[in-house]
C-alpha cells in the first residue's frame, strides 16, 4: 500500500514522491538492479520507516528520493513538481532548499562550533546575511535542547549531542521533507530514543515529511507508515503505532 498512505491529497500537497523508479549500480555482466520500479509518497506531519534485509535497496531508494543520485527511470515530484529534465545545478538547488538530511554518521566539521556546522546550508543557499544565519542557528539549536552549546566545537560534543547538531542542520534551510539513513544506529538506546522523539516531534509540529530507514524496529513501529522492502521492491505498507 505504498500509494495509498496519502490518498486524497492532491500532488501539490504531497512534498516529496516518486513513480516506478529504477536504479542499476555498477557497469556490464555485474550491474545490479537495485531499485525495480519503486513508488511512494510521502504526507506532511507524517513519519515513514523503510525496514527491509542489508541490501534490499534502502539507502538507494532514500538517495534517490533525497535527488543525490539521479534514477535511470521512473519521475520524481517535489510538490507536485518534476524535477527530471532540471540541470545538475538546479537539482542541487532544489535539494538544498526543500530537503534535510540525517545521516547515521553525522558529518560534522569537528573544528566548526555547532553553530557553524548548522550555517552550512544556509551559507549554500545564499539566501541569508551573516547576521540572519547565526541567530536561525542559535534558534535551531535551542530548539534541539542545544542551545548553551552554540560555541562549542562539535568535537567536543557527546555522540547524542553531534546527532542533535545534525538535526538542527537538517533544519537550516526549512525543508518540506527530511530524509534519515539510520539516524539512530550509532546511538545508545536513551539516545535513540531521544533522537526518534525529537525528530517525530519536529514533524508533527512543523507538518514536514521525515522518511527514514531504520533497522530499529522499535522504531519503525512508533512510525506513522511502515513500508517494508525487499530485493528492490516496495513489498507492503502498514499503519505504525505512534505515541
Amino acid at each position: 500500500m505504498s500509494m495509498d498512505a496519502t490518498a486524497g491529497v492532491s500532488a501539490a500537497n504531497v512534498p516529496l514522491q516518486c513513480s516506478d523508479i529504477h536504479r542499476y549500480l555498477g557497469e556490464a555482466e555485474s550491474r545490479v538492479h537495485v531499485l525495480r520500479g519503486v513508488s511512494l509518497q510521502l504526507q506532511p506531519g507524517c513519519v515513514h520507516a523503510i525496514v527491509g534485509p542489508s541490501g534490499c535497496g534502502k539507502s538507494s531508494l532514500l538517495y534517490v528520493m533525497g535527488l543525490l543520485d539521479r534514477p535511470d527511470g521512473g519521475r520524481i515530484a517535489l510538490s507536485g513538481e518534476a524535477v527530471e529534465g532540471l540541470t545538475d545545478d538546479q537539482v542541487s538547488c532544489r535539494r538544498n532548499e526543500h530537503i534535510g538530511f540525517v545521516f547515521q554518521f553525522h558529518f560534522l566539521m569537528h573544528e566548526f562550533t555547532a553553530q557553524e556546522n548548522v550555517m552550512i546550508p544556509m551559507r549554500r543557499l545564499g539566501r541569508l546575511g551573516v547576521r540572519e544565519m547565526q541567530e536561525r542557528a542559535a534558534m535551531l539549536l535551542e530548539m534541539v535542547g542545544l542551545g548553551d552549546k552554540t560555541r562549542r566545537n562539535s568535537q567536543h560534543l557527546s555522540g547524542g549531542e553531534q546527532q542533535r547538531v545534525a538535526i538542527a542542520r537538517s533544519l537550516a534551510n526549512d525543508p518540506q521533507v527530511l530524509l534519515a539513513d539510520e539516524p539512530t544506529g550509532n546511538l545508545d538506546t536513551a539516545n535513540s530514543e531521544r533522537v526518534f522523539q525529537l525528530l517525530t516531534n519536529l514533524v508533527r509540529q512543523q507538518r514536514k515529511a521525515l522518511l527514514l530507514v531504520t533497522h530499529n524496529l522499535l522504531v519503525a513501529e512508533a512510525s506513522d507508515w511502515i513500508h517494508e522492502m525487499r530485493d528492490g521492491l516496495l513489498t507492503g505498507c502498514r499503519a505504525g503505532r505512534p505515541h
